[in-house]
């Protein structure tokens, strides 16, 4: 587990010993609960790191290659399709979607502290 403490720029990996009410017991040190700025996730599913970009990706890649159809291979004028616009948003959105749930990193504030702790 990586974590940041106090006004650290960079995040220390512990190995968690126990833990107490308060408090965190790593190898060589024991760390107070109210001392911790961040938590780094080290075993997040790397599928919604990688496949929130690469849907919006898809999604704009889809409208721009049906423009580019109806315009250059068919050799007519652009008309606007409601299914390929539909399509399209719905993977960037769900890209977007992907893209903010796959953080690696959850911020401790003040009102919020580290409750459960995965091993």
């Amino acid at each position: 587990m990586e974590i940041k403490l106090g006004n650290d720029d960079f995040f220390t990996r512990i190995t968690i010993l126990g833990l107490g009410d308060s408090t965190i017991n790593a190898e060589n040190l024991e760390i107070n609960l109210s001392a911790i700025n961040a938590v780094h996730l080290n075993n997040k599913s790397s599928f919604f790191k990688y496949s929130g970009p690469l849907l919006m990706i898809a999604g704009t890649a889809l409208f721009v290659f049906d423009a580019l159809n109806q315009t250059v291979v068919q050799g007519g004028n652009y008309s606007y399709s409601p299914g390929v616009a539909v399509a399209s948003a719905s993977l960037i959105g769900v890209g977007a979607a992907f893209t903010f749930a796959g953080k690696d990193k959850v911020k401790v504030k003040k009102w919020w502290r580290l409750r459960i702790v995965q091993i």
